[in-house]
């Protein structure tokens, strides 16, 4: 039989969707509808995921309609949102135990703003017996550490920040996605040049005039011998800008109009009169904007490390090839080191020579963010044409700010701190000339955006969470000399003694004695009577997390003569044959539960 030629193109239903139609025809009503629904919500569902992902990725045209959501969905799921308040707490670290107090500062943020974490910025300085904190919001607060922040008469520069904002209603700038906690105030400083003592506040400026921003220095002439923040009172007016950057930068049309987290800003003192101090390349890198990265342009003070000089204003390019240096310090010898925010993979810690170029973003051990080679790169992953970091952190942990150490403790004295954000810990360099020789991660449990040494010696952090925590050194006791002082006055016979010595020598190699210590085993100071597995330990077996009851003697006597009989455990058998130097230990562990 001959076949009609079009009949091969005729559309042809098939049968499965014909008998699911009909199948869904024959259901209720109301579960048609609520089909109907769950199919619609799927499909709405399917394009803001699609708008997510192009927003993610940088897809040009998708981006201004889906920026929104972008920021809202990974501040809620990839974020996080803010951590739960910290509370006074010990840290432990390899060579000194720390202490901290915290201190609320109420800045009245808006948590109804997009993404609140944004609003994030400021600095620290010491002035007297106070850290003075630079808020987002222009305010500036000061705390000796002891109760709550108070807020100081002194008002931040006018960054324009009111007017900035009013332009994502303006029409006229349609055609730009704002983001409204992106104007930031970057830093403080408090400094003693030959013309006085002044503070001095890094921020980014909004120039309504031109519809174009910079990062701007100003200067706070403050009265001589101010011995405390309380006796200064200042308006926004009084404060004299000495420094912008060059060229002003006009808005760009790919992802953000401004992208003032990418400011930089950070500065660091040079006496009598110099100021160094990195801007940030605002992400005009070439993968957020048109063109080359603008960190490459000697033309451009963004990308840079700049150096001014405080009376005069008179500023020039130091060293070019950075990203959005979060943290800077000066080594006793004024060599300068700056900590780079990099992107997805790695951020560096840089030994600033002048006139060197520092690769961004043409090198970098780190990736784009969606873990692809970043565009235009000369390299993938390597430093190899331009000067390479003395230290890196693969994968990034979101450096945020670094200062130098003297007078916290001698076994720290010369290091770096630096802190992070996603990483939610100190970092301490041991630094050995202009070599980092090895990092140690201390967790905080917060993020941390800004870490200062107060003038006298206490450690200060700036959290997300608007919190001052201050850290002191805590003095070691001698575990040895402070167990040997109770076996002499014990009156065990010599031979229970010298087992017990050595018992102890064994203990020690994992556990320690200090309080709230359990960093690499439980602590064994405060565990008399305790609730079994109690401790901040997190590698209990699950015998032990699972056990009932308390370290009284009994059950502990019970489990140093049989850890695997007594409950299935890590710990290997004690090995001590006299039952009398057993019964020693945990008289010992009484002793030092009644002692603390």
């Amino acid at each position: 039989m001959k076949q009609n030629p079009g009949s091969e193109r005729r559309l042809r239903i098939p049968d499965w969707l014909v008998s699911s139609w009909a199948w869904i025809c024959r259901r209720p009503v109301w579960m048609q509808l609520s089909g109907a629904g769950a199919i619609l919500a799927g499909a709405i569902g399917f394009i803001f995921f699609l708008g997510f992902v192009s927003g993610e990725r940088e897809v040009g045209p998708a981006y201004p309609l889906f920026a929104k959501v972008t920021n809202k969905l990974d501040y809620m799921f990839f974020r996080g949102g803010p951590t739960p308040p910290l509370e006074s707490t010990i840290y432990n670290s390899a060579l000194v135990r720390l202490q901290s107090t915290v201190s609320v500062v109420d800045t009245g943020r808006n948590s109804q703003e997009q993404n609140p974490l944004s609003q994030n910025g400021g600095g620290l300085t010491s002035l007297g017996e106070d850290v003075l904190v630079l808020a987002y919001n222009g305010k500036i607060y000061a705390s000796s550490g002891n109760g709550a922040a108070r807020e100081t008469a002194i008002a931040a520069p006018d960054n324009n920040r009111e007017a900035y904002q009013a332009l994502s209603d303006d029409p006229a700038f349609s055609q730009y996605t704002f983001h409204r906690g992106y104007l930031r105030y970057n830093d403080l400083m408090y400094i003693d040049s030959p013309s006085g003592p002044a503070l001095i506040s890094s921020y980014t400026e909004y120039h309504p005039e031109n519809a174009c921003y910079t990062n701007t220095l100003a200067r706070l002439t403050l009265p001589e011998g101010v011995r405390s923040v309380d006796e200064i009172s200042a308006s926004a007016d009084d404060w004299d800008v000495f420094f912008r950057t060059e060229p002003c930068m006009p808005f760009k049309q790919e992802h953000l109009a401004m992208e003032g987290h990418m400011a930089g800003g950070r500065m660091v003192f040079r006496a009598p009169a110099t100021i160094i101090f990195q801007s940030g390349d605002f992400h005009l890198d070439g993968m957020r904007s048109v063109g080359p990265g603008i960190a490459q342009d000697p033309a451009a003070m963004y990308g840079k490390t700049i150096i001014v000089d405080v009376e005069t204003g008179e500023g020039r390019i130091l060293s070019l090839g950075h990203r959005n240096a979060q943290g800077i310090a000066a080594l006793p010898d004024d060599t300068v080191l700056i900590a780079e925010h990099g992107p997805r993979g790695g951020d560096e810690l840089n030994l600033i020579q002048d006139g060197l170029n520092y690769g961004w973003p043409l090198e970098s051990y780190g990736t784009t963010y969606r873990g692809t080679r970043i565009p235009d790169s000369l390299s993938y992953g390597r430093h190899t044409q331009f000067q390479p970091p003395i230290f890196s952190w693969v994968p990034s942990v979101a450096v945020s700010g670094m200062t130098l150490v003297k007078g916290f403790d001698e076994s720290w004295d010369g290091d770096i701190l630096v802190s992070s954000l996603s990483d939610q810990a100190l970092h301490r360099v041991r630094m050995e000339g202009h070599e980092a020789v090895y990092s140690e991660r201390i967790p905080i449990g917060s993020r941390i955006r800004y870490v200062h040494q107060h003038t006298d010696g206490r450690i200060a952090l700036w959290t997300d969470n608007s919190e001052l925590i201050f850290l002191s050194a805590m003095q070691r006791v001698d575990e040895g000399q402070r167990f040997q002082e109770w076996l002499e006055t014990s009156n065990l016979p010599r031979r229970v003694k010298s087992d017990l010595d050595t018992v102890m020598d064994r203990c020690v190699e994992c556990h320690s004695f200090q309080v709230d210590d359990n960093e690499k085993a439980p602590g064994l100071s405060q565990i008399f009577n305790d609730q079994i597995a109690a401790t901040g330990f997190e590698g209990y077996s699950d015998g032990l997390s699972n056990k009932d009851g308390r370290w009284d003697r009994k059950n502990l006597i019970a489990f140093l003569n049989d850890p695997d009989g007594f409950a299935d455990s890590y710990m290997p058998p004690a090995s001590i044959e006299d039952p009398r130097v057993t019964e020693a230990l945990v008289d010992y562990l009484e002793h030092l539960d009644q002692q603390f």
